[in-house]
Order: C-alpha cells, then sequence, then structure tokens
C-alpha cells in the first residue's frame, strides 16, 4: 500500500535548527500535510498534549541530558500518545539498534541519518500498513474490552495478513491477558513466545506475570537474568526492584534502582520508586534528596501531586529534619487536603503530628474514629504508626501494625516498623505483636 501523507500532521523534534529544517525539508518532500516544529524537550510535550500529530520524527539527543527514548517514556506515562500516532526516531548512532531491541517502550520504527525522502517514505508506508491492521484491537484495548481485544487478536493470529506481524501479535496477546488480570494465562503466553525467540522482554514479561502470581523467588530469578543480560533495559531494573521489596530485600532494590538512576536521571518516574526503597532501607537522607528533586524538577504539568509532597514530608520526619516537613505539609492549601482520599488525609494528619504536634496532634485525633476500622493503604498504614507512636497512642499504633505483619506487605514493611518502634522504646511491644500474628496464623493453618 502506498502511505497518504496529504493529511497527516507531522512534528519534528530536534534542538538543532538546521536538523529541523532537513527533516522538514524531507518530510514535505514525502508528502506531508503539515510540519511544525519543537525545539526543546518541554516544547514537544506541550505541543503534543495540547494537539497530537499524526506522525512525530524525533532526533534521539535533545540537548540538556534529554533523549527522544525518555521523551517517549514520557509520552507513554501521561497516556499522551495513542496507538495509532505513528512515533519515528531519528538517530545517527549505529548502535541505537542495540539498544531498542532490548526495551519495551519502543519506537514505532527509528532511521538512521542521512537518510532520503524515499527512505522516509517506505518506513511510513510499513508503519501506516501495520497501524491498520492493528486498529479495532486499539480501540477494543483502550475501551478496556479485552475479552473482544483479544478475541481480535486470536483472529489476526490466524489471517494470511497477520503472518508479518506474528510475534506482535504473540507480544500484545500476553500483554493484554495481563492487563486483563489473568497472569497465568500471561504467563503461558509468554512463555510460549520464548519457545520460539529469545526476547528479553518476553523474559520480563514472564517475571511480571510470576510477580502477579506472589510466586517471588522465581519472579526474582528470571528479571535477574534480564538485568544482567541488557543493562541498558532500565525497566527491567525497576521491576526486579519491585521484586525485590515485596521479598523484603529493600537494600538491593535501592542498589539496582541508584545505578539506573544515575544513567536516567530524567526519569522521575524511577526516581519516586528509588525514594521509596530508600525509605524502607533505613536511607532516609537518600530519599529526602531524591524526593527534593522529584518536587523541585519534574516539570510536566500536574506530575508532581499532594501525594508526592506528602513522600517528600515523609521522608523528612524519617530524617527527623521537621522544619522542613511542617513546612512542606503546611505549604498544601487546605482546599488540597479536604479534596484528599481518606489515605492521604490519614497520611497528612498523621505526618503534620509528628513534624508539627500543636498543629496536627488535634487534626489526627479527630480521624480517629474513621482510621480504627477503615480499609487503607500499607503506606498510609505506616504513617498512621509514625503518628500514632509520636502522640503516645499505642491502641492505634498496634493496630496498624498488626494489620501490617498480617497482610502481604509484611516483608516490605517489617525493617520500617521495627525501626520505628525501637525509636520509640517498644521494641519489647513490637517482639510481642509479632508473637501474635504468628501464632494467629498458626492456628488458621
Amino acid at each position: 500500500m502506498s502511505a497518504d501523507l496529504s493529511r497527516q500532521r507531522f512534528l519534528v523534534i530536534d534542538d538543532q535548527a538546521q536538523a529541523r529544517d532537513a527533516l522538514r525539508t524531507i518530510a514535505q518532500t514525502a508528502g506531508a500535510f503539515a510540519v511544525e516544529f519543537a525545539a526543546t524537550y518541554q516544547d514537544a510535550l506541550y505541543r503534543i498534549r495540547n494537539n497530537t500529530p499524526d506522525v512525530i520524527l524525533c532526533d534521539y539527543m535533545l540537548g540538556e541530558g534529554r533523549s527522544g527514548q525518555q521523551l517517549l517514556e514520557e509520552l507513554r506515562r501521561f497516556d499522551l500518545l495513542p496507538d495509532e500516532t505513528i512515533f519515528m526516531m531519528v538517530t545517527g548512532e549505529q548502535t541505537y539498534e542495540q539498544v531498542v531491541s532490548a526495551v519495551e517502550l519502543v519506537p514505532d520504527d527509528y532511521i538512521i541519518k542521512p537518510f532520503s525522502p524515499d527512505k522516509l517514505l517506505l518506513r511510513l508506508e510499513r508503519i501506516v500498513a501495520r497501524k491498520t491492521f492493528f486498529a479495532d484491537y486499539y480501540r477494543k484495548k483502550r475501551q478496556q474490552d479485552y475479552a473482544a481485544a483479544l478475541a481480535s487478536l486470536q483472529a489476526k493470529l490466524g489471517s494470511e495478513a497477520g503472518r508479518p506481524y506474528r510475534f506482535e501479535i504473540l507480544r500484545q496477546r500476553a500483554e493484554t491477558l495481563l492487563a486483563s488480570g489473568d497472569p497465568e494465562a500471561a504467563e503461558t503466553a509468554y512463555r510460549g513466545i520464548l519457545d520460539n525467540f529469545d526476547f528479553p522482554w518476553a523474559h520480563a514479561g514472564v517475571a511480571r506475570a510470576l510477580h502477579r502470581q506472589d510466586r517471588l523467588a522465581e519472579a526474582r530469578e528470571e528479571i535477574e537474568r534480564v538485568v544482567a543480560g541488557t543493562p541498558n533495559y532500565f525497566d527491567a531494573a525497576d521491576l526486579k526492584a519491585q521484586i525485590c521489596l515485596a521479598q523484603g530485600d529493600a537494600g538491593e532494590a535501592q542498589r539496582v534502582l541508584d545505578d539506573a538512576a544515575q544513567r536516567t536521571p530524567r526519569n522521575y518516574l524511577r526516581k519516586r520508586l528509588l525514594a521509596e526503597a530508600a525509605a524502607l532501607n533505613g536511607d532516609a537522607e537518600t530519599a529526602r534528596a531524591v524526593l527534593a528533586d522529584v518536587v523541585a524538577n519534574d516539570t510536566m504539568p500536574g506530575a508532581v501531586t499532594p501525594e508526592d509532597r506528602l513522600q517528600l514530608a515523609r521522608s523528612q520526619v524519617d530524617a527527623r529534619d521537621l522544619v522542613s516537613a511542617e513546612r512542606v505539609l503546611l505549604g498544601l492549601r487546605e482546599s488540597e487536603v479536604q479534596n484528599m482520599a481518606l489515605d492521604e488525609q490519614a497520611s497528612f494528619s498523621a505526618l503534620l503530628a509528628v513534624a508539627s504536634p500543636e498543629k496536627g496532634k488535634s487534626r489526627f485525633a479527630g480521624l480517629r474514629p474513621a482510621l480504627l476500622a477503615a480499609e487503607l493503604r500499607p503506606d498510609t498504614r505506616l504513617d498512621l504508626v509514625r503518628g500514632a507512636l509520636e502522640v503516645r497512642d499505642a491502641e492505634l499504633a498496634d493496630r496498624q501494625a498488626a494489620q501490617l505483619l498480617g497482610g502481604g506487605d509484611a516483608k516490605r514493611v517489617f525493617a520500617m516498623l521495627r525501626k520505628l518502634y525501637a525509636l520509640y522504646g517498644r521494641e519489647v511491644d513490637f517482639r510481642e505483636l509479632q508473637k501474635q500474628i504468628a501464632l494467629r496464623r498458626i492456628h488458621h493453618a
């Protein structure tokens, strides 16, 4: 088929004016309807967010320590790139193929400079054909109609037109099974792919499916091979860290994430995970420094949330920098606090009770009746333990700690719980709680 570009809007992203002009000329020669420019990373985000183009030609090196790969990750993070939009990486790096073949968040294609309009048109024709082939699947997936999406993929797999896209269909099928909440079937699907080809992303998919099944030792063994074999596959490092945290190995999680974050300094989702690992590893100073960086520099509109500021205050409380924690907490507007869900309101009041007892204690006490029986997230329960120990509310602290020790996140939070009880001289009480939970499990076994 021939790609009709007469109605397609292009966005050319490059920090060099001469390169932008060259790409515009090539796109127009290939038949593009309109070509817009973005000279910076932030300008590109703004333009895509406000008026998504049909085709994006993005240089790999964007200046200021940014890359086209980071831009692609950011667009996926905020769901700003519809499946139908074409994202093509433009690079002068001959080694780019080695990088992109290993990762999950890949562009639709890449093209190595210099290239001609004919070569660009040929690449676009191939992408348009693929996008057209998967169009009904994209629509059903976006609607979260997973059964229909899987049925569409199954029909495509058995069709003659689907032969060139066999591995892409199998990959989409495995990812859809995982998204639909069927990790067992997803594991089988990923392993079926590996029977034919040793894709790093398929190994990572197996690890992710095992993680969802709480088969943590198997998941860690699988993902460690991926991390060792593909050191630039940073999403695999993130997954390994999440598995390590679930196992209670916050030290290894922090080590892996620190290495990945040093090589991807603008990936603020990774830095949030690093801060979590550092906090659970007892490294409050690193958690505080990383979160301060996130809050100051994650400049995507809406990226920094009240929850991020709560996490920063939490790290400051753990570092015993109570003045800074109070400043961050009181910097949240009262309307923001009132609009928070119960979990966030509980964390806010508990952390304020520690950072500024005279301002937070009464608010914390006012929420107490709702907190005793509410279903809360593990991190919220940890905050309640912090606040309750500070105000000497042993009943509330012990209830929250018991819930954590008896739940699925026990390994992840155990070291932090023990540290908090030790901080307030209640080590003996914590050991007694452990015994009670262990006896309860034996009784119910």
